[in-house]
């Protein structure tokens, strides 16, 4: 049986996202440097001028905290997390062209809002719920070659990075945003080791094909569950088209589809006596839309982002057979240029016939470029396939040290 575990928003359908759980914001970074402490990227500051010089030379430090309060049924969890990276470019450090190591150490402490008693969701509420744990998250190399057209990732990674959440949908807080519930690549927290080949021939086409241990654990450093006896093993493939329109073409959107296969013992659900299976299949499809308020002027961020997604698992021996979402989310709301407001929901079916589905709204209030608050208010429809009906509410705090 798939595992019911919370799977993080992060990176985009792209693959281009370097960190674990980042989620590329639609205004492009400025290469000014900023006139204040309060209009920089960190919390931080720049360590007296020792992170831009730590960057030049290919060193890159970024540490995370974000914590969730959320209630339920006059139940109150809080929940925080921390994100600790670090990205090393090896043609700066070394000489070595192309070449990306990353790191990702990660604790999460705390409480979630999602148990029987609570919420009973059959994922988790918010894409941060996890049992206390510290971790090595992600620690690869990425090749690149040809100028990006090809690459080559190898080592502990996310597979939401390139399969899961589509470009501009992180900023949701629902877990089912991110990977898709009934897909079991290894994604948040229990990432895993892995192999996957990007290709990109043009600048509309992208193609992906990646082989994942099947059963990865949380906690610790994570290297060697590959290798127990009958951990398995899961491959999944996917092709990307984009496309343009408008003036200066800068709408445009992202249709991908893709495949996954699972060669894992599990057994069946749905019958009292489950047969006992050896592999799994599915297939997902998902589009996103970006349609920009002034889409001639390239320095105005504002806009809407419209995504719908879809995903299959083979009914017999999965616990989400179908699963269906959408959402759309207004970036720049009036003066506030770089806040972010959304509304979405998602739908699945779970095993004995029953299904589940929720709806979340939010508002991103980004006060700097290092700190945000969140309210965030989620309704679900027979959370556990039969559970009571649950009102949920919270706010997210960010920061970026």
């Amino acid at each position: 049986m798939p595992r019911l575990v919370p799977r993080i928003v992060i990176g985009s359908i792209l693959g281009v996202a370097p960190a674990a759980r980042a989620s590329p914001d639609p205004a492009p970074p400025s290469d000014e440097a900023p006139a204040s402490w309060w209009g920089g990227d960190h919390a931080t500051g720049g360590w007296g001028g020792a992170r831009k010089a730590l960057d030049d030379r290919g060193v890159q430090i970024d540490v995370v905290y974000a914590s969730d309060v959320f209630t339920a049924h006059g139940h109150v969890a809080a929940l925080g997390h921390v994100d600790a990276a670090l990205t090393l470019d090896t043609d700066k450090l070394v000489g070595w062209p192309g070449g990306t190591i990353y790191v990702l150490g990660q604790n999460n402490h705390g409480d979630v809002i999602n148990d029987v008693d609570r919420v009973g969701s059959a994922v988790g509420v918010t894409n941060l719920e996890a049992d206390p744990y510290t971790q090595l998250t992600e620690l690869f190399l990425e090749q690149s070659w040809l100028g990006g057209e090809l690459r080559i990732r190898l080592g502990k990674q996310d597979a939401n990075r390139d399969f899961g959440t589509p470009r501009f949908g992180g900023n949701f807080i629902n877990n089912n945003f991110g990977m898709f519930p009934n897909a079991p690549l290894p994604s948040y927290p229990t990432t895993g080791l892995g192999a996957i080949v990007i290709v990109q021939p043009t600048d509309w086409l992208l193609a992906k094909a990646a082989l994942y241990e099947a059963s990865p654990g949380v906690g610790g450093l994570g290297l060697t569950t590959a290798l127990d006896a009958g951990a398995g093993y899961v491959a999944a493939a996917s092709l990307a088209v984009t496309h343009h329109y408008g003036p200066n073409q800068r709408d445009g959107g992202t249709t991908s589809v893709g495949a996954w296969w699972q060669a894992d013992d599990d057994d069946g659900v749905g019958i009292a006596d489950p047969a006992r299976f050896h592999d799994n299949v599915g297939v997902f499809v998902q589009n996103d839309e970006r349609i920009y308020l002034h889409p001639e002027n390239a320095q105005d961020p504002r806009g809407l982002t419209v995504i719908a997604r879809y995903s299959y698992a083979r009914a017999d021996r999965s616990t989400f057979p179908h699963y269906a979402g959408g959402s759309a989310a207004w970036h720049g709301i009036a003066a506030r240029s770089n806040d972010t407001a959304g509304i979405g929901g998602g739908y699945f079916t779970l095993r004995e016939s029953t299904s589940e589905w929720f709806v979340e709204a939010f508002y991103k209030l980004r006060l700097t470029n290092f700190l945000s608050v969140q309210p965030d208010v989620q309704w679900f429809r027979h959370p556990g396939g039969a559970g009571r009906d649950a009102l949920v509410g919270g706010v997210r705090f960010k920061i970026k040290l």
